[in-house]
């Protein structure tokens, strides 16, 4: 009981100690203000705004509904989940943190998933957005596409390694949901209707039950979208602040990119990339490890989205730790292909100069859009071709 009072304490002492350090240092906090500003432009709206809306509204029309039960095979055998959380995972894939966590809650709040399954769907799906990784990363920072690929890879594997290994820890729990599915399985009359009837059937019944207008929609998507994201820039604009504060004032004597890191990925990637300090392998290995840990910001955007279901920080937080080590481990693994690539793009990956988010190559994922778009029905059409062969699989086994 005196842990609250505690932390309530240490909180107000905190933010005392911050308003003194930005009255203090009012132009290293404006700049530090716009950094984080330009960051949230430039990368994080243009990839969460018009995916976000898409998403409400697929949701509400039940299409993701529809998409949950040819997911099913796939989503329930592999990661012990319902179908319906195939699309939050879809959306991590493609727009990244918080896109998972704010569809997983709204799937909750149609009552397609529980709590417990909400948070396990909503950290399966925080990934970052492939093209900050590709685009960002891999040709802004690093001056390579290819770097970009081979850093998304090993981030998608280590993020499932990492919620497998939730699902190992948590197996009790996992067992007596398979138990119910096999019962309730088992109840099901053998004239089961068709795979497209069911389909069909979980779409109308989603669409009846949102009975929203086209107009209402629209209107809502775009406003829920809108404040989401004005959530997640305040979060990152506060988070740059505080990362200066902290390196210039704090903790100076530590590197940059580990402060930076520490809070905010797309800028601890930023000062690990100018860090020349560190070996190549070193670098490319706590690269991974950044991008998979995703920062102190991310992880409390998607939280705040999930603060209805009262499920904490601590899982959360200790998937994303495992994300970071097992991306770390993959990355020294692999380094023997890595390390051909490395010296290709030596010169650029070495380059310590500052410059800002809006002067690298192509950062401005405005003009990605549709590219994102295309990545999306790839990343879906990929998932329903593995859960159609799971399903196949899984039949053949039962008719010997």
């Amino acid at each position: 009981m005196l842990l609250a009072p505690l932390v309530t304490m240490m909180l107000g002492a905190l933010s005392i100690l911050l308003v003194i350090a930005i009255v203090s240092s009012p132009e290293l906090t404006f700049q530090a203000s716009l950094q984080g500003l330009s960051l949230w432009w430039h990368i994080i709206f243009p990839a969460l705004l018009p995916f976000l809306v898409l998403s409400e509204m697929l949701i509400a029309y039940g299409w993701a509904h529809g998409m949950g039960v040819l997911l099913e095979p796939l989503m329930r055998r592999v990661f012990g989940l319902p179908g319906a959380s195939g699309w939050p995972l879809v959306m991590g894939l493609t727009t990244g943190y918080p896109g998972g966590a704010q569809a997983t809650m709204q799937l909750v709040e149609q009552g397609e998933l529980s709590h417990s399954e909400a948070e396990k769907s909503a950290v399966l799906s925080h990934f970052c957005n492939p093209m900050t990784v590709i685009v960002v990363i891999g040709i802004g920072l690093i001056g390579h596409p290819i770097a970009g690929y081979w850093l998304l890879g090993i981030h998608w594997l280590s993020g499932i390694i990492a919620f497998l290994t939730l699902t190992i820890f948590s197996r009790k729990e996992r067992s007596t949901t398979h138990k119910i599915t096999i019962s309730q399985m088992s109840m099901n009359p053998p004239s089961r209707p068709s795979l497209i009837r069911r389909v069909i059937t979980a779409m109308e019944q989603a669409r009846i039950r949102d009975g929203r207008s086209f107009g209402k929609l629209l209107g809502e998507a775009v406003a829920h979208a809108v404040q989401t994201l004005m959530i997640v820039g305040g979060y990152i604009i506060i988070f740059a602040v505080i990362i200066h504060i902290v390196s210039f004032f704090i903790l100076p004597q530590i590197p940059s990119y580990y402060v930076a890191g520490l809070f905010e990925m797309h800028l601890g990637t930023k000062a690990l990339s100018s860090a020349s300090s560190l070996s190549p392998i070193m670098k490319w290995s706590l690269l991974s490890a950044l991008i998979g840990w995703s920062g102190l910001c991310a992880l409390l955007q998607s939280i705040s989205l999930l603060k209805k279901t009262g499920k904490g920080w601590l899982t959360y937080t200790t998937v994303k730790l495992l994300h970071g080590g097992y991306a770390f481990v993959i990355t020294l693994l692999v380094w023997r292909p890595l390390e051909q690539l490395n010296r290709d793009i030596q010169p650029t990956f070495m380059e310590s100069s500052y410059v800002p988010w809006h002067s690298l190559d192509t950062p401005n994922l405005w003009s990605k859009i549709p590219l994102l778009l295309e990545w999306q029905g790839l990343i879906l059409g990929c998932l329903l071709l593995v859960s159609l062969m799971i399903a196949l699989f899984t039949s053949a086994l039962r008719s010997r």
